[in-house]
Order: C-alpha cells, then sequence, then structure tokens
C-alpha cells in the first residue's frame, strides 16, 4: 500500500473559513459529487476531501473488463489526479477509514490519523457477497470487483497456465465475470442456484432465451445448480454440488452479489436498512443530522441500489441540497441496457415481480425475446434479450408511462414492436420500418441504404428512392437526415385538400345516418318540381352519367401520383383537383337518389360509396396536416396515411362491378 500523497491544498484561510465536507470512499459515487459541486456556486464554502482505499482515483468500474482488451488503465480513470488538484480536492488513495467518532465529529484512518468534519459522507460502496460454501479462500478462488481484482486473476491465468474455469453465479456480475474469464481463452461454465439466469430481472421466457443465447457462444451454463464446497487438490479445483456430479476446474471466479459496506456506520452506531445498508431518508440524511450517504451502501427508506445511475442521482441530489437546494431522491426504476457476453440485456422500468397488478405482453422470434409490463394499460416496464432497435422509444414510454392501445398490443405480439413510426425522435433514430415518405412508401431503412450508397444530398436522395416527389411535405425530414437545412415546403392546394376533405367524411357519414328525402305530397305540391329529379327515368339517366363521368375524372386525376411516367402539372393542384371532385360526387349522389340507399345491389353500391368517400376524406385529411404536425401526432399521420390510401383503394375495386350491375338492371329491367 502506498503513502500519505502530498496534494496540493487550499490556503489556511479558505480551510478555517470553509466548512469540512470529508468523504469516506473514493469510487464512482464520490466522483460524482464532486464534479457536481464543483459547478456549483457555491463550491467556496466547502474544504473537500475525499479518503479511498485503492491505490487510484475513482474508475470506470463498469467497463473494468476493458482493460483485458489492451485499454490503458488511465483511460478508465473518471478525472486524473490532476482535476482534483485543480478543483482544490484532497483526494487520498490507499487510505482506509476505521473509525467514526460522532460525538468529537472526527474520522480515523489506517495511519492512526485523525480528520476532523463538518459533514461528513459515507460512499464506502459494496463488497463481493461470497456464499458460505467450504473452500472459498483456496488459492485459485476468486472474487470480481476490482482493478487489483482483475490484475490478480490475469496473473494466476498466465502463470498457471489455467484452460478452464467456473463462474458461481448468473446474474448481472456474474456474465460480467463470465465475461472477462472467457476474454482470457478459458472454458467457461456459468453455475447458477436460481431456475434461469439473471434471475432479478428476466421471467423465466427471457431467461431460457439468453441461456440458449449464451450457450451458443460456446459458454456451458448450469441453472438449479447448489454448489456446497470447493477443493484444492494437486492444483486443481473441485467443485462439489448438492444436486450433480463434481467438476474440476482450474480456477473459480465468485460473482454472486453484492452487499453494502455498511460496518463503519455499525460501529459507530449509525441506523441500519432492514436489509443492511445505511439507512437514509430522501434527503441522503442519517440518524445522525450531519452524516450522509450515497451509492451503494446507502438504503434509502430500506431500498439498497446497486446499479450506477441511482448512485449518480444520488451525487447529485446531495451536491444540491449541500448547496441550498430543497431536492430529495426519487426512486425511479433501475434500468439496465449492458452486453453481457455479448448479447444484448436491456430492463427497463418495473420487473413483473415489482409489478402486482402488470399485464404482461410478449414477443418471441428470431431477433430474441421481448416484453412490455402494462398496468392500467400504460408502459411501466420492458426487458428483452437480443437486439432491439425501438429501445429509445421504449424507454421513452416507460419513463413517461406512455398508453398502450389494444392495436399497439396486438402489434407488439406480431411484429416485436408497438410502433407503427419513428414517433417524436429525431430521424436519424427511427426504426428501419418507419415510414419517411407516405405517398411513395420509402421507409427509413431504405432511406438508410441509398445514404451509404453516396447519395449525400436531399435532391439525390429523393430521386435515387422516390421521396418527396409526390407531395413533398417529407423534404425536410430528408434535409434533416442528411444534414442540410430545413427546405420551405409549399403544397399548393393544401387547404383546399383540408377543407374538402373534411366535409367529403362528414358528409359521407351523414348521408349513411339520415333518411331519404320525402317526395311530394301531392300534385299540387310545389315540392313536386324537386322530387322530379329522383322520378323521372331520363333525369336520373342524366345524373347518374354525370355521376360516373365525375368518378372517371377523379380516377384520371389520380394518375398523377400513381403512375411515374404522368408528371406534367403540379401534383398539389391535382390532388386538389381529386379531393373536390370527389367531394362534388357525394352531392351529385344527392341529386340521383334522394339520400335512397336501396337494397340488395343497389345498397351495395351505394354503402361502398359512402365508404369510399370517408376513407378517401380521412386520407386526405391526414394527407393535408401531415406537414403542420410534429412529434408523436406527425408521426402517426405518416404511419396511418398509406392504410387509409390502400383501403380507399381497395373499396374503388369492386365499385366498377357494382356499377356495371346496376346500369344492366335498369336497362334489362
Amino acid at each position: 500500500m502506498q503513502g500519505v500523497p502530498q496534494l496540493a491544498t487550499p490556503s489556511d484561510a479558505d480551510v478555517i473559513s470553509a466548512e469540512r465536507l470529508v468523504f469516506v470512499g473514493g469510487g464512482m459515487a464520490a466522483h460524482g459529487f464532486c464534479k457536481r459541486i464543483v459547478e456549483s456556486s457555491q463550491r467556496s464554502r466547502f474544504a473537500i476531501s475525499v479518503f479511498g482505499e485503492e491505490p487510484r482515483p475513482a474508475y470506470d468500474r463498469v467497463n473494468l473488463s476493458s482493460l483485458l482488451a489492451g485499454r490503458p488503465e488511465s483511460e478508465l480513470l473518471l478525472s486524473p489526479k490532476e482535476w482534483y488538484e485543480q478543483h482544490d480536492i484532497l483526494f487520498h488513495t490507499g487510505r482506509r477509514i476505521t473509525r467514526i467518532d460522532l460525538e468529537r465529529q472526527q474520522v480515523h484512518d489506517d495511519y492512526g490519523r485523525v480528520e476532523p468534519y463538518d459533514h461528513l459522507v459515507l460512499a464506502t460502496g459494496s463488497f463481493p457477497w461470497v456464499p458460505p460454501i467450504s473452500g472459498v479462500k483456496s488459492p485459485g478462488v476468486f472474487v470480481y470487483r476490482t482493478v487489483d481484482d482483475l490484475e490478480a486473476i490475469r496473473r494466476f491465468v498466465d502463470t498457471r497456465n489455467a484452460k478452464t474455469s467456473a463462474v458461481i453465479g448468473g446474474g448481472l456480475l456474474g456474465l460480467e465475470a463470465a465475461k472477462v474469464i472467457t476474454d482470457l481463452g478459458l472454458a467457461t461454465t456459468i453455475l447458477e442456484v436460481a431456475p434461469g439466469l439473471m434471475p432479478r430481472q428476466l421471467d423465466a421466457a427471457g431467461a431460457k432465451v439468453l441461456k440458449e443465447k449464451v450457450e451458443s457462444l460456446g459458454v456451458d451454463v448450469h441453472v438449479t445448480r447448489r454448489t456446497k464446497g470447493i477443493v484444492a487438490r494437486d492444483g486443481k479445483l473441485t467443485l462439489e454440488f448438492e444436486n450433480a456430479e463434481p467438476a474440476e476446474v482450474d480456477i473459480v471466479l465468485v460473482a454472486a452479489g453484492i452487499r453494502p459496506r455498511d460496518e463503519l456506520a455499525r460501529q459507530a452506531g449509525l441506523e441500519l436498512g432492514p436489509r443492511g445498508g445505511i439507512a437514509v431518508n430522501r434527503s441522503l440524511q442519517t440518524s445522525d443530522p450531519n452524516v450522509f450517504a450515497i451509492g451503494e451502501c446507502a438504503a434509502v427508506e430500506g431500498q439498497v441500489h446497486g446499479l450506477v445511475a441511482p448512485c449518480y442521482r444520488m451525487a447529485d441530489v446531495l451536491a444540491a441540497r449541500l448547496s441550498g437546494e430543497q431536492v430529495e431522491f426519487v426512486d425511479d426504476e433501475e434500468s439496465v441496457e449492458l452486453k453481457l457476453l455479448g448479447v444484448p440485456v436491456i430492463t427497463l422500468g418495473k420487473a413483473i415481480g415489482e409489478s402486482t397488478s402488470g399485464v404482461v405482453v410478449t414477443h418471441a422470434g428470431k431477433d430474441g425475446y421481448r416484453k412490455l409490463i402494462l398496468e392500467q394499460g400504460r408502459v411501466v416496464g420492458a426487458a428483452s434479450v437480443g437486439e432491439w432497435e425501438d429501445v429509445n422509444l421504449i424507454r421513452m414510454s416507460v419513463a413517461q408511462h406512455k398508453r398502450l392501445w389494444p392495436t399497439q398490443r396486438v402489434r407488439f405480439a406480431r411484429t416485436g414492436t408497438p410502433f407503427a413510426g419513428g414517433a417524436g425522435l429525431p430521424i436519424q433514430q427511427w426504426p428501419g420500418y418507419a415510414t419517411v415518405c407516405s405517398c411513395m412508401g420509402v421507409t427509413r431503412e431504405k432511406l438508410g441504404i441509398a445514404i451509404a450508397e453516396g447519395h449525400a444530398t436531399m435532391p439525390e436522395l429523393s430521386a435515387a428512392t422516390g421521396a418527396g416527389t409526390a407531395c413533398g411535405t417529407c423534404r425536410n425530414m430528408l434535409c434533416e437526415l442528411v444534414g442540410q437545412g430545413a427546405e420551405t415546403v409549399h403544397l399548393r392546394g393544401n387547404k383546399a385538400v383540408l377543407v374538402t376533405s373534411v366535409l367529403a367524411a362528414c358528409l359521407a357519414v351523414v348521408l349513411f345516418a339520415m333518411p331519404p328525402i320525402p317526395f311530394a305530397a301531392s300534385v299540387q305540391d310545389s315540392w313536386r318540381k324537386v322530387d322530379l329529379f329522383w322520378r323521372d327515368g331520363f333525369i336520373k339517366q342524366v345524373t347518374g352519367f354525370s355521376l360516373l363521368f365525375l368518378m372517371l375524372v377523379a380516377l384520371l386525376f389520380s394518375l398523377r401520383k400513381r403512375v411515374k411516367r404522368v408528371s406534367f402539372g403540379d401534383y398539389g393542384w391535382w390532388r386538389a383537383a381529386h379531393a373536390v371532385i370527389g367531394t362534388t360526387m357525394l352531392f351529385g349522389l344527392i341529386v340521383h337518389t334522394g339520400v335512397r340507399m336501396g337494397s340488395n345491389l343497389n345498397f351495395s353500391l351505394s354503402l361502398t360509396f359512402l365508404l369510399l368517400s370517408l376513407v378517401g376524406g380521412l386520407a386526405g385529411i391526414a394527407s393535408s396536416l401531415e406537414s403542420k404536425l410534429s412529434g408523436d401526432s406527425a408521426m402517426f399521420l405518416r404511419a396511418w396515411r398509406p392504410k387509409l390510401t390502400w383501403v380507399h383503394i381497395a373499396l374503388f375495386v369492386p365499385l366498377p362491378a357494382l356499377l356495371a350491375g346496376h346500369v344492366f338492371s335498369v336497362y334489362w329491367y
């Protein structure tokens, strides 16, 4: 253990006037606090001292295994020693605090030195939990927690020429330890006492998929395997089990979990949590008002947090409170997003065991296993094993507890995603299947391929894919995708499309619901001059063939979009003309029928025409609003507009046959 470092110290005047803030523990939580406090306007109030046991400042423990790939240890440091010196923070490496004197407000270290404090923060972290099995202290049995642990494992493997290994524990730490030992070139077996891997985060189905993926990488996995002892014999380690035959390996890593380091608090008489950890309130204050605790050692109202994100949030909250802000720590649901042995594993929000009234929707396919947890129809949790390109959208949905509609549940169970489009994310983060150009059916994936092929400007991208060549409302997104400034899109006739589409949709519903227009009650009734339109055979022929002519003209105007060779004229006006003619036909239907739907064939014809007008109106509304809306609403419209258009086309398909039957029946009979 190295000696006490001689770091730059604040001036005597500063020390006398400042409040003495002492940190016990120099890990990631302490570093997070230091980063936040130096940015505070209240930094000058405190003289900060940090005592860390390890011979180095705080480092990235999450990416510890990257050292095996040749990454220098200096790159793992969250901040170099010089950073602490520059900000007048005394960081004492290699010094362990052995006792806290609450009455005198002092801490004692293993050098026999005493450090007084005004505020004491315990950030002692956690230690690897080793199951009570015999032989765990045998040579060749290691825990995996620190840089020194990793170096000791590597030295042992090199000096003993180890070839086989076993990892006791199949949770997050166990899978990370298995990666470490696999990266060293050893054959590895994972031993988990629970029925599945990652039992705290995954249900049985997810754990089964993870096990299969891990085994496909050449790692043996044994679940429900209860280890009772380790016997060292002739340079080998024999693992003995309660429910299986013994197994012989060269090295054993114990990664069965962690426990909060609360021994200093226990000795000092501070209150502890019901399951260990230093008891703190949401202000992160212990039972002593001058002592605080953050990180893995803290039990916030009984809950101990073992992941990095909540530990950093605690650091932020404490720095804010000591700076005078009135904030409290909030227990957000813990999330895990890691690649374990190369397999992406994600858990967001609540786990299934934490949701007493939750409804689970699952999807299992070649892309892996995915699960959503719903409470009262809203997304409160998610989990996946395997790649999930929608993870940004899912994370946002969990954080905001977004509602998941029945159609989205069906889509998720069938396809693995509840989203029809890219929601409110930047287009660069949209999933590949998301529709960007709803007119031409161009997806984000197709645009990405075109960009990779060298189409790097908006006009080139548009020409290569067809996106933006019809209505043009997606051109801004194409500009965003290639990094150009937004292009102003003026679509002619857009207002006419919106007004006539709304009118058509409303009129179609009204015509279906309203009763027929009555005939005149007598020959003297003046209304008889009006109902002549529905009584006179010749007039009905004129109005009927006029409707047929209008339908053909409307069909002609739709060719501007459907047939690529038809390119003359402005698309916006063609679209507006199609909408106006379609709406005019509804008024023509009133003149022709007097709102009489008829029966049998005539009823089918009238109903099909009204549905055609209704869906066409809805498609027109969606089309005209696409460029006006943003976020979820715009993406919803872009996803549904093509569907409405195809339903509109599908409804038109039987119309010629129905019309032919109608005309034939009139002239035949």
